[in-house]
């Protein structure tokens, strides 16, 4: 028993001590490996290099050429870009099933015409497409050009009463400068009338006083009375 206890507790530390030297052998053996853009030399000699898109741009800032010409040039351009310019048989191969498509052999030969070696009579509709199609615009209650058409009828209202609305907007605009005149004197007139009227009642109010000898409430019937009597002596004079 003591000997299979023994045995067991080497087998721990050996295992312990194999755990610990696979920490240690995973761990990155350069220092300060945590520090952000602390680079090793592998790292420092593959990024030392401009990739070809920075090569092409650093090239055309020191040739002190007119920007409008660094378009033309296709010195620097990618394999899958260069491969369009000049198409070969390899190019045109349909390998992927989206490319086995018929859609897809239209816009290629569309592009490229009969160099793609697409057979342009197989892109057309079959007969049974045909009858589908007719049978659909049968179906539906407008044709599909009446459809078109409608919308671009509706499209075109939209934009002339969005044009007339904008006209509307700037003649209003261009007569903002008189409404606000008018807006301003008008506020002018009714600061007037009230500073009017507050004085006529301060002043009603100090001869309500002076008769009284104390100051009424305004809704006091002597106080409007008081008032009525200085309307009608006004409209006398």
């Amino acid at each position: 028993m003591i000997h299979l206890f023994t045995h067991v507790n080497k087998q721990l530390i050996h295992h312990q001590q194999s755990i610990v030297i696979h920490q240690i052998r995973n761990k990155k053996y350069y220092r300060h490996w945590w520090i952000p853009y602390h680079l090793n030399d592998y790292q420092t000699i593959t990024q030392s290099k401009l990739n070809s898109y920075d090569q092409w741009n650093q090239e055309w800032l020191n040739s002190n050429l007119p920007i409008e010409l660094k378009y033309f040039d296709i010195s620097h351009l990618p394999s899958h870009l260069n491969k369009r310019i000049k198409p070969t048989k390899e190019f045109f191969q349909l390998i992927y099933s989206k490319e086995k498509t018929e859609d897809y052999q239209r816009c290629l030969f569309g592009q490229y015409g009969l160099q793609c070696g697409i057979n342009p009579s197989l892109l057309f509709m079959n007969e049974h497409e045909i009858i589908y199609e007719k049978t659909k615009e049968n179906l539906l209650e407008n044709s599909i050009l009446e459809i078109v058409h409608r919308n671009k009828e509706q499209e075109n209202k939209t934009r002339l009463n969005n044009e007339t609305l904008m006209l509307k907007i700037k003649k209003n605009l261009n007569k903002m400068p008189e409404l606000l005149k008018k807006f301003h004197n008008q506020e002018e007139k009714q600061l007037s009338m009230n500073n009017m009227k507050k004085d006529k009642m301060k002043m009603f109010m100090e001869e309500a006083r002076d008769r009284f000898g104390f100051y009424p409430s305004k809704k006091d019937p002597k106080f409007i009375k008081l008032i009525h009597e200085s309307d009608e002596q006004n409209k006398l004079e």
